[in-house]
C-alpha cells in the first residue's frame, strides 16, 4: 500500500526485484536521503509511473498498489491519491487501482462513495476515444481482504510481508465438465461433484504456490479459492448455473443456485490448501464471462439481479458496461447498494463499473483479451441525488460489534 510505505502486489511473478526497483524512487530504508512527499494529485501520478516501469521490467502483466483504505475517513493524502487516480490510469498501462470504501467494523464512508461516483466518470471520459477502458482497472470494495490475488482489486496488504506469494486458481471449465456426467440426479449428488472438483482444483493451486515458494525463496501467502471465469467457450460461471439447471444465469433459481455453487467450492477447496484466503468464491463479472454476455444479450439479467447474487458470491457488480451518460450521483448509488451488501452481510464486495462514453443501451464495447466484450445494461433512471449528497458515514451495524 503507498499509504503504508509498503510494497504492491501482482498478479503475475516475480516480486523479487520490485523493492529494489523503488528504493531509489521511493527513499525506502537503504535508499538515498528521504525527500519531501507527494504534495499534490499529480505527485501521486509520477508514483504510478514508477508502478508501471517496475512492472514492466520484471515482466508483470498488472501491478496493483495504488491503492486507498478509506472505509472511515480520507486523510490529506488520502484523497489527492483518490483524485490523481484519472491522471495515474490516463498514463500508465499495468497499473491497477483499488479504494477500500467501507467495512463491517467502520460502516461506508458516503463522502468517499460521493466522490468515487465523479472520479469514475473522470476515467471515463479520459479514455473515451478507447470505449472508457480505463475503468476496467479501477474497483472500489467493502471489506477489501489484505491477500487478495486477482487483479485489478489485488494489492499487498497492510498486515503482509515484505514479500508473500497468494495464488488464485480457477476451473469453472473444470466444474461444469465434472457436473455434465451427473445431469439429472438429485442435489446431494450434485454438491458431492462440485466439491470434489473442487477439491482437485485447489490442490493443484496449492502445489503450484508451493513450487513457486520454493524456487523463488519467498513464503507461500493463501490459495485463493475463486472460481474466475475467462470470455474463452467453456470457462464460464454462469454455464455452471446453467448445467445446474437454469436456461439463463438470471431466471429464477439463479440466486440459490449460486449460493449452493459458492459453498460447495468453499468447502471441498478448503480441504486442498494449508492455507486459504483472498475472496474465495465464484465471480460473476459480465464481460469476462460468455454465459453472462449471452444472459444479459437474452434480457434474462439486469443489474437488479446481479446485485441479489451478489449478496452470496464474490464479488460484486464487475466488469459491467453501463451507459457513458449515467449520473455521477447515480453511479455513486450504486456503489453505496454494493456497499451495504457487504458491510451487512461481513463479505467482500466490489463494483467495477464502465460508464462508456458516447454509447448507450443495445450497443456494445469490446474491451479485448481477457477482459471480453459487454452489451451496455440499462441503469435505473430515478434520481439519488439527495441520498448521495448528505455526506458522512453510514454507521456500522449492531451486529460488528463482537468485542
Amino acid at each position: 500500500m503507498l499509504r503504508s510505505g509498503r510494497l504492491f502486489g501482482c498478479r503475475e511473478m516475480p516480486f523479487v526485484q520490485l523493492r529494489q526497483l523503488l528504493v531509489k524512487k521511493f527513499h525506502l530504508p537503504g535508499g538515498e536521503a528521504q525527500k519531501p512527499g507527494p504534495k499534490t494529485p499529480e505527485d501521486f501520478a509520477t508514483i504510478a509511473d514508477t508502478l508501471d516501469r517496475a512492472a514492466e521490467k520484471v515482466g508483470a502483466n498488472l501491478i496493483g498498489g495504488y491503492s486507498a483504505l478509506v472505509s472511515k475517513g480520507m486523510t490529506t493524502a488520502d484523497e489527492m491519491l483518490i483524485r490523481s487516480i484519472p491522471m495515474a490510469l490516463g498514463r500508465t498501462n499495468r497499473v491497477c487501482s483499488s479504494v477500500n470504501l467501507a467495512s463491517t467494523k467502520t460502516g461506508i464512508n458516503m463522502d468517499a462513495v460521493k466522490l468515487m461516483g465523479e472520479i469514475l466518470l473522470e476515467v471515463a471520459e479520459q479514455s473515451k476515444d478507447r470505449d472508457s477502458v480505463d475503468c476496467m482497472k479501477l474497483v472500489v470494495f467493502c471489506n477489501a481482504p489484505d491477500d487478495n490475488p486477482f487483479m485489478a482489486g489485488a494489492f499487498h496488504g497492510v498486515t503482509e510481508a515484505d514479500a508473500i506469494i497468494n495464488v488464485g486458481v480457477s476451473g469453472p471449465g473444470v466444474v461444469k465438465t465434472a457436473l455434465e456426467k451427473v445431469r439429472g440426479e438429485n442435489f446431494e449428488v450434485l454438491c458431492e461433484t462440485i466439491k470434489k472438483t473442487a477439491f482437485k482444483v485447489t490442490r493443484v493451486g496449492q502445489l503450484v504456490a508451493q513450487e513457486a515458494s520454493r524456487l523463488l525463496n519467498i513464503p507461500f501467502g493463501i490459495v485463493d479459492l475463486s472460481l474466475a471465469p475467462t470470455p474463452a467457450i467453456g470457462d464460464s460461471v454462469a454455464d455452471i448455473l446453467c448445467e445446474i439447471g437454469l436456461e439463463y444465469a438470471g431466471a429464477p433459481g439463479t440466486t440459490a443456485a449460486l449460493a449452493l455453487l459458492n459453498d460447495q467450492v468453499k468447502k471441498g477447496g478448503v480441504m486442498a490448501s494449508s492455507y486459504v484466503g483472498g475472496l474465495s468464491g465464484a465471480f460473476i463479472p459480465v464481460s469476462e464471462d460468455q454465459g453472462m454476455i449471452n444472459a444479459v444479450q437474452a434480457g434474462a439479467i439486469t443489474l437488479e439481479k446481479l446485485e441479489a447474487m451478489t449478496c452470496v458470491c464474490s464479488v460484486g457488480l464487475d466488469m459491467i458496461a453501463i451507459p457513458g451518460d449515467t449520473k455521477a450521483t447515480t453511479i455513486s448509488g450504486m456503489i453505496a447498494d454494493e456497499m451495504a451488501l457487504g458491510m451487512i452481510n461481513q463479505k467482500t464486495t466490489a463494483c467495477r463499473l464502465i460508464p462508456v462514453i458516447g454509447k448507450g443501451v443495445g450497443e456494445q464495447v469490446e474491451f479485448g483479451g481477457l477482459f471480453g466484450y459487454a452489451p451496455i445494461m440499462p441503469v435505473n433512471q430515478f434520481s439519488c441525488d439527495a441520498f448521495v449528497q448528505r455526506g458522512g458515514r453510514i454507521p456500522a451495524p449492531i451486529h460488528s460489534f463482537k468485542n
